[in-house]
């Protein structure tokens, strides 16, 4: 970093597992984090383990102390509503929300937070929910004032809204990232009537622009709109993006069912061979895997015909395919090894673990952003 730059202050809104600052730190961008925006129990605790797992803990206060703190937000154990009883998470549960609310300056939900609360930010980061875009949802869409969870956009609106009126300004930056159906034509007057309000506040909006995390460094056909908008200028990311040679697949593809952890990971992401099922693995089976392979979108549910790719596993009580592992997904969205065991320790199912990562952001994609856009900030 050159002398006199200082780090770049970061707010991430729905942060989900934390994807944007594992990405930021891979660029090797210097900044720090301000704060976030999330609800969801599993995503919170995730962010704080690969965020903050190797600081020191915080000084934990009693039970009683937890529960007060905790009751200013509300949470959600499933991400699409807000939990009612707290207290049936049990203490240990808990005590790590605790912890990791504390750690990761959450600000709770998107909904509630109060932008005169919120400290000076350079980089917003926002990746709203793309369950009303997505080909995969209903396609209720983003409208303002619509109520449907893509429309949660507009809470960015509400936000920047009032910190431009702060002493301390407007973020210098702003990262939007969603499905590729954001700029389809269903959608297209909404999205234009959001970049029409940030270019009322001064920002200047790059062309939206498709990436294929296919063309980043991991062997998956997942497309992505990627919007940067900056009070200075405007960026033009397309054509001067860092790309990848064309991914080997077999770098994250474990099928070495002689180690037992790779085993049991095969097994927990085994099928039984119903009918729906077994027309899932003529729509997207992948055998065998080949070093050219390039495996689907990595969703929150991959047990639906829509999936990233079933494989051959002929292995485990006459079961013939599988899913992929949890494993193999994490690699698949740009994250290490040594990353997903960090979220394997925590003890989450299969389900739970593919909720996560099929809702997170691929770290290559981000990565290549932010070290084109910031490139004067990078050490």
């Amino acid at each position: 970093m050159a002398k006199g730059k200082r780090k770049l202050k970061v707010f991430e809104a729905f942060a989900g597992i934390g994807a944007q600052s594992v990405a930021l730190r891979r660029a090797k961008i210097p900044f720090v984090s301000v704060g976030i925006s999330e609800w969801f129990i599993d995503a919170i605790i995730s962010y704080d383990a690969l965020n903050h797992g190797n600081e020191e803990l915080p000084k934990v206060p009693s039970y009683k102390y937890q529960l007060k703190y905790l009751s200013k937000f509300t949470f959600s154990i499933d991400s699409q509503k807000p939990i009612k009883n707290l207290k049936s998470i049990g203490k240990e549960k808990i005590r790590q929300l605790y912890i990791a609310n504390k750690r990761s300056k959450n600000y709770g939900s998107i909904t509630e937070i109060n932008p005169d609360k919120l400290p000076k930010i350079d980089l917003l980061t926002y990746s709203f929910p793309c369950q009303d875009l997505s080909t995969g949802g209903k396609t209720l869409g983003m409208a303002k004032g619509s109520g449907t969870r893509s429309g949660l956009l507009w809470e960015i609106e509400r936000l920047l809204k009032g910190l431009s009126t702060k002493k301390h300004g407007l973020p210098k930056y702003l990262l939007l990232e969603n499905v590729a159906a954001i700029i389809a034509d269903s959608n297209k007057d909404d999205l234009d009537e959001w970049l029409s309000f940030l270019r009322s506040l001064g920002y200047k909006n790059s062309d939206p622009v498709i990436l294929d995390a296919s063309e980043f460094g991991v062997p998956q056909d997942r497309k992505r709109c990627i919007i940067v908008s900056s009070l200075k200028k405007k960026y033009e990311i397309d054509g001067n993006l860092k790309r990848s040679s064309k991914p080997n697949a077999l770098n994250f593809y474990f099928d070495d069912y002689k180690n037992p952890i790779l085993k049991k990971e095969a097994d927990d992401a085994s099928l039984n061979p119903t009918i729906s099922r077994l027309n899932m693995w003529r729509i997207n089976h992948r055998d065998p895997v080949s070093s050219s392979t390039i495996f689907h979108t990595v969703t929150c549910n991959m047990d639906r015909s829509n999936n990233a790719g079933m494989v051959r596993y002929d292995l485990y009580k006459g079961r013939w395919f599988r899913l992929l592992t949890i494993r193999e997904a994490f690699r698949l969205m740009g994250f290490t090894q040594k990353q997903y065991e960090t979220i394997k320790e925590l003890g989450f199912s299969y389900r739970r673990m593919n909720k996560l990562i099929g809702n997170s952001i691929v770290v290559n994609v981000l990565a290549a952003v932010f070290s084109e856009v910031f490139k004067e900030y990078k050490q």
